[in-house]
């Protein structure tokens, strides 16, 4: 019967190990039952292997404690874990790292102070190495392999051949041919082993988060450039809506003013034509305000396709019109063009003509507004002489 001490460096170092894989390992739900059941084989698995111990003995249990022990913990976690196959094994190589370091620590501690296996000294370098790594696990280990389950679709067994081969390599370095206290020069050895083992961990997380930070970066650019494009539409937006006609789609008269403006601080010589659509009232009259509206977009359109390349073409308000004709070398004739405006004007509801006024610049004005009323004066004008005619 062993009192040494042995029994109980099973449970604290399996009771660590199990804090470790429930910290790591996402349950299945329902969680809480989960949880308890998880508890419950690990202290079966735990008291049958300490059974083992006692009464077939140490060097049994330490010869094929992966088959008494650590293939069945892999089996309990299996059933229990939300993760299966490379994700689930990655949580137990991880525990597995660093009950390694744990187990380096306690032979060590036992080397020092009795020369031989002391179970209690043991122990105690376990906990203190768990103590130490927990933190670390907690807020750090944690969170990353909770991102990396998220992000990484493949390569989790790639990962896992890495922390096969050190633990494999650490295991021969500490038990092969016999415990490493009675050969303490290979305490180095297993020391480097586990350092290395630790540092291709670290650089795992390391290579995880850089790659990650790029991705987000590259993600944030995509944002942002998805946001800049949506916001050039809604400029572009609201742009139309500032500076257009929402009935005709013409450019409306802030339109009309910023480009008279900008001729008029160029010198640009420009002629000013002023036209209201005449008897657009009795349209409405005779028919409705739909019939109307419909009435003005064709004539919009109609006004477009006569001034062509001569010049821009805006909504001034209601039935009034304004073209701005930069193109002047060859005249501007006004019936010529009262009667491109009437070819144009193809429906079945009647065209009743316009009325037109002009204003030279610079000769009749030198500003938009002058220039305006000037050719609004004139247009006034022609329309009294058809009343009069009338």
């Amino acid at each position: 019967m062993l009192n040494d001490g042995t029994i109980l460096r099973l449970f604290v170092s399996q009771a660590f190990t199990v804090l470790y894989i429930l910290i790591m390992l996402p349950l299945k739900k329902p969680k809480r039952r989960s949880l308890i059941f998880a508890i419950l084989g690990s202290i079966i698995i735990t008291g049958i292997n300490a059974v083992l111990i006692q009464f077939i003995g140490i060097s049994f249990y330490i010869r094929f404690y992966f088959l008494t022990l650590t293939l069945p913990y892999i089996l309990l976690g299996l059933y229990f874990s939300a993760f299966k196959a490379a994700k689930f094994i990655f949580i137990i190589l991880t525990t597995q790292l660093f009950g390694t370091v744990a187990i380096i620590n306690g032979l060590l501690a036992s080397y020092i102070f009795y020369g031989e296996n002391n179970p209690l000294i043991d122990t105690a370098a376990r906990v203190l190495t768990y103590l130490i790594f927990l933190p670390v696990v907690i807020k750090l280990i944690r969170p990353t392999y909770l991102k990396m389950t998220e992000v990484l679709k493949k390569g989790w067994w790639m990962l896992n051949s890495v922390l096969i081969m050190s633990y494999a390599l650490s295991y021969f370095i500490l038990f092969v041919p016999y415990a490493v206290f009675y050969r303490p020069v290979y305490f180095y050895h297993a020391y480097i082993g586990t350092i290395l083992s630790l540092l291709i961990y670290a650089i795992i997380f390391y290579l995880f988060l850089e790659i990650q930070t790029k991705t987000k970066v590259e993600r944030d650019k995509q944002l942002l450039s998805t946001q800049v494009t949506s916001l050039e539409k809604e400029t572009a937006a609201i742009s139309t809506i500032a500076y257009k006609d929402s009935l005709t789609g013409l450019n409306n008269r802030y339109s009309l003013y910023k480009q008279l403006n900008e001729y008029i601080n160029n010198k640009q010589e420009f002629l000013v034509v002023f036209i209201d659509l005449d008897n657009l009232k009795m349209i409405n009259d005779t028919y409705d305000h739909s019939t109307g509206d419909t009435y003005l977009k064709q004539f919009a359109k109609a006004l477009q396709n006569a001034v062509g390349k001569q010049g821009d073409v805006y909504r001034f308000a209601g039935d009034e019109f304004i073209c701005l004709i930069t193109n002047i070398s060859d005249g501007f004739d006004s019936e010529d063009f009262k009667k491109s405006v009437s070819n144009e004007m193809v429906m079945e509801k009647p065209y009743y003509g316009i009325s037109l006024g002009f204003a030279h610049y610079p000769s009749d004005g030198q500003d938009a507004d002058d220039l305006i009323k000037y050719a609004d004066r004139e247009m006034y004008l022609e329309k009294r002489a058809k009343r009069k005619n009338d």
